[in-house]
């Protein structure tokens, strides 16, 4: 297929308009149709073309390569190939410009070279490049588009011009049109379906991915009954910016990092009921975001740096941050259990969370609601049982909980559980009165349960726990594996953080962390750095690297006698130029007796041999087989093969008696 007139630069004008870069695509599409005006071609072989093709490809690659280092891997790879229509475009331009308008298929791909070499019966058709380049063209306008429908009409036009240029002429046109129309609804109707397909898988795989993390505000599923081992990864997710000398006047607020709260529990999951999200104003310079409003000074901070998913993310925060400063987000939310919800539109968070340090408790939730104080049926008996056993009924909230620390106290640590409950009582149930073994979530679900028993409203918080003090970084830490679960109860009028989990959770988990973990974080700390340095441009990198290809582009094509012109193509168009034209044998041939039109080399040998000596007519026949290979084996000769013909050739055509 050969795209038609214009296909070419109308498809970048179009990638052009969808990626964002109209300027680049238009200056592409010219560039590109330009040729057709011009009487410029260039002589190109299979190796200019290969090299050009070879330039090219380390040039996507390279620019591909830098982005996906300062990006991540997955936004750099689809940002580069945003980009593949104007890094591939010197190969395109050079079919443009060669000769024969075609590029051998031998130069696209390296493992075809390697085999022409092994075997060089194998055939190099040229190719016509000029579909492929439309249809990358087209896909990287789809990866760049906003989902509207400007692309698929414009996909559709374009295929649609494409395919008419090759439409069989027997086939009548509406008919054509009409297969077209069908085509085109069935295609949008199709990837409607694939859009809201890929919508439900994406919503399956992050609720898989998110169980155990407490990413989602309104629910939290936990490992509460899973049987095995509970596993989690070492990878650092927050660092937490403190100083030697502030770590122990802050230490206090960082104790704990609170992601999200919630009041309902059902089965092993627990909901935030009555907890809508309501937007969060920032301040005039647009990174400065109160949460609680207050008369007091602030007087710690502590500045956090975290990576996050898609730009969106559930912010950590000590547990009394009234103010978050030096956070450039897009918007803010926040509901009325303390999850903060932001929309920051990058891959990385750096924010500064600020308090007072006269604040009691935790600021800024509003107080209890009729959720925060129902036992669920299920786990009802047993903990108002024991509740009436540790007699927490009638006490002082203080002492309630302290007595609530004081029996969870008695309980063991776990990652690991053996089996599941017996009939007819559930994991919580047996998590009090059986196994009395099991990891945060466990303690943190029994204590707000008991306090519930007790007439205390409560909360099940989770977060982190800052524990993990980097000497290499000059900061704490925060592991997925330092993922943890508490409890909030109302005392005193304010939400105060009630950790049962015994304290050596830390050390029991970080027994699991494999012996490489220093180097681990060696390299992790590396790449921190590396992406926390100043962002690099798409724009900046693919403008170096065209420069650089241009440069030795050029240098290619217009440093040797390759340039022609179609006039002077035309006044030799009654001897084409052919390859081995500059072969010596032609000047044998005139030495010994040209070749008379038509006639076969085998036949001129036989003709001039009668008046050879038996040396050079057996020299003679030996630069006959080289000379032909020169002219028509596709591989051409080696250099010894090439200095041996030209030897050849001249001993043949030196006159006799010359020594």
């Amino acid at each position: 297929m050969i795209a038609p007139p214009f296909l070419v630069g109308v498809a970048l004008a179009f990638w052009g308009w969808q990626s964002g870069h109209l300027v680049v695509g238009l200056a592409l599409g010219i560039a590109l149709a330009a040729p057709r005006y011009l009487s410029l071609r260039l002589e190109l072989g299979a190796t200019e073309h290969s090299r050009i093709a070879d330039l090219s490809t380390i040039g996507f690659v390279t620019l591909a390569a830098l982005l996906a280092a300062n990006r991540g891997i997955s936004h750099g790879i689809l940002e580069a190939f945003i980009w593949a229509p104007a890094a591939l475009a010197p190969i395109m331009l050079a079919q443009l410009l060669s000769e024969t308008g075609r590029i051998p298929l031998s130069a696209l791909f390296r493992y075809m070279r390697k085999l022409r070499r092994q075997n060089p019966q194998i055939k190099d058709p040229p190719v016509d490049v000029s579909p492929i380049y439309v249809a990358i063209a087209v896909i990287a306008a789809g990866v760049a588009n906003a989902r509207g429908p400007e692309f698929y009409a414009g996909a559709v036009l374009i295929t649609a011009w494409a395919l008419y240029a090759i439409r069989p002429t027997h086939s009548g046109l509406a008919v054509w049109a009409l297969m077209l129309a069908a085509a085109t609804g069935v295609g949008y109707e199709g990837q409607l379906g694939l859009a809201q397909l890929q919508a439900q898988i994406e919503s399956w795989v992050i609720d898989f991915n998110m169980r155990g993390l407490d990413a989602d505000p309104y629910r939290s599923v936990t490992e509460i009954g899973s049987i095995g081992r509970l596993k989690l990864s070492d990878a650092i997710l927050l660092r937490v910016h403190a100083t030697e000398g502030d770590a122990t006047r802050v230490k206090p607020h960082l104790r704990l990092l609170h992601r999200s709260s919630y009041n309902t529990y059902s089965g092993t999951t627990w909901l935030a009921r009555e907890s809508a999200m309501r937007t969060v104003e920032s301040e005039t310079d647009n990174t400065t975001w109160v949460l609680a409003p207050s008369t007091l000074p602030t007087d710690w901070g502590v500045r956090i740096t975290a990576r996050i998913d898609h730009g969106k993310a559930l912010l950590p925060l000590p547990p009394a941050t009234a103010r978050i400063t030096g956070l450039d987000a897009l918007t803010m939310r926040r509901n009325s259990l303390g999850a903060v919800h932001v929309d920051a539109g990058a891959d990385w968070l750096q924010y500064r969370a600020e308090g007072s340090a006269s604040t009691a408790g935790v600021g800024g939730e509003l107080p209890p609601t009729t959720p925060d104080s129902i036992l669920p049926s299920a786990e009802r008996a047993v903990f108002e049982r024991i509740a009436a056993e540790l007699g927490l009924r009638g006490v002082p909230p203080e002492e309630a909980v302290r007595r609530i620390e004081g029996h969870l106290a008695t309980f063991t640590y776990s990652l690991f559980r053996e089996r599941k409950p017996p009939g007819g009582e559930t994991a919580l149930g047996d998590f009090m009165t059986r196994t009395r073994t099991g990891h945060c979530e466990y303690f943190a679900a029994a204590a707000a349960l008991l306090l519930r028993a007790a007439g205390i409203p409560s909360r099940y918080a989770t977060g982190y726990a800052v524990e993990e003090r980097s000497a290499l970084e000059n900061a704490y830490v925060v592991r997925a594996r330092h993922a943890h679960a508490w409890t909030r109860a109302w005392i005193g009028g304010r939400w105060i953080d009630v950790d049962t989990t015994p304290p050596d959770w830390v050390a029991e988990e970080a027994r699991q962390a494999p012996i490489w973990q220093g180097l681990a974080d060696l390299v992790r700390w590396a790449g921190f750095r590396w992406t926390m340095r100043e962002e690099f441009k798409a724009n900046d990198a693919l403008y170096g690297v065209l420069v650089v290809l241009a440069l030795i582009l050029g240098w290619r094509m217009f440093g040797g006698q390759r340039v022609a012109r179609k006039s002077s193509i035309d006044a030799t168009a009654a001897r084409p130029r052919h390859p081995g034209e500059d072969s010596e044998f032609y000047a044998v041939e005139r030495s010994l007796g040209a070749r008379d039109p038509g006639e076969a080399h085998a036949a001129w040998l036989h003709r001039v041999a009668s008046g050879l000596p038996a040396q050079k007519l057996q020299q003679l026949r030996e630069a006959l087989r080289l000379h032909q290979r020169y002219r028509f084996d596709p591989a051409g000769l080696a250099p010894p093969e090439r200095n041996r013909l030209r030897e050849l050739c001249c001993t043949i055509a030196m006159p006799r008696g010359t020594a």
